[in-house]
């Protein structure tokens, strides 16, 4: 009988123990955080990324949360330094009291080749928070640039050259342009339809197109300048003060093609020259004209 009693007793306390364990464990719930992300599609940043110093860039949030997000935080950290509220900047500190909501964010990094991390946090009333970054890369400092005007002709004009020399910004004639073809990036023709066509001299339409003693088949060096269509309007082109969009067409990749046709007022194209003295250019077509001429505006930086 004591065996039994003493049995029971061990076992009483056995559950007792057990309760006051699981009543006093570390598997209490985590209240919940708000949920944060990033939109993603045309013109909007959403993951790290490398662009032209000084360039504008625009970050879409949408959040949720099971109660109200009460707080909208942003800040920046500029090369590794404190985390600190960016310029220009009226919703850096922002009440939400909403249990959703969407915002664009818009604002620039700085103008000097580097780094800075952005970061975004949403907070409840009680400190429940999350917080998401986007580190940015600047590649290159802007400076100042030049826009020149520039007429060329085509293989049916007599008197003005189809040629572009991209080191000194010069038209030439093939009879001036043989000598120093080196310097050649850049050649203006029509196609059997009166097309406008942009084409490296490494391109076969140029030596088809251009012939006789000075063609360009005869000539010493054929350069492989590659050409890109850019988005840039005719508009967005004149507004341009620095070589920030030259810059950032440079870092968005390599161009592809040795020829562009079908041109058309007021496009605008993106030149990677291989001459010696080439460099990277914009080029906006201002008009084309019947007497097989073309006007653009070429710009470069200082």
């Amino acid at each position: 009988m004591k065996n039994l009693k003493l049995s029971f007793l061990v076992a009483f306390i056995a559950i007792g123990a057990f309760v006051i364990s699981s009543c006093t464990g570390t598997d209490d719930p985590v209240a919940p955080a708000p949920v944060l992300n990033f939109l993603a599609g045309t013109g909007y940043t959403s993951g790290d990324a490398s662009v032209a110093a000084g360039s504008n860039f625009k970050v879409g949030l949408s959040a949720s949360h099971d109660s109200k997000i009460e707080t909208l935080k942003v800040r920046v950290s500029y090369d590794g330094g404190a985390n600190v509220i960016p310029d220009n900047c009226n919703i850096c500190d922002t009440a939400i009291g909403q249990k959703t909501f969407t915002l664009d964010f818009a604002n620039s990094v700085e103008k000097k080749a580097g780094e800075e991390t952005w970061s975004f946090t949403v907070a409840d009333k009680d400190g429940n928070s999350t917080t998401k970054t986007i580190k940015f890369t600047r590649t290159a400092a802007p400076k100042a640039i030049r826009k020149i005007d520039i007429t060329l002709g085509n293989q049916k004009s007599a008197s003005v050259g189809s040629s572009f020399n991209m080191e000194d910004f010069s038209v030439l004639l093939l009879k001036d342009a043989k000598p120093v073809s080196q310097t050649i990036d850049l050649i203006y023709l029509v196609d059997d339809l009166d097309g406008s066509i942009f084409c490296a001299p490494k391109n076969a339409t140029a030596s088809d197109k251009l012939t006789g003693a000075n063609g360009v088949s005869s000539w010493a060096t054929r350069n492989a300048t590659k050409i890109r269509k850019t988005a840039f309007t005719s508009n967005q082109y004149d507004a341009m003060s620095d070589s920030k969009e030259l810059l950032a067409e440079v870092s968005s990749g390599a161009a592809t093609n040795d020829k562009v046709i079908s041109m058309a007022a007021g496009e605008v194209y993106y030149i990677e020259p291989v001459s010696t003295g080439g460099r990277f250019a914009l080029i906006k077509i201002g008009s084309i004209d019947v007497d097989n001429t073309m006007t653009v505006s070429v710009l470069v930086e200082q």
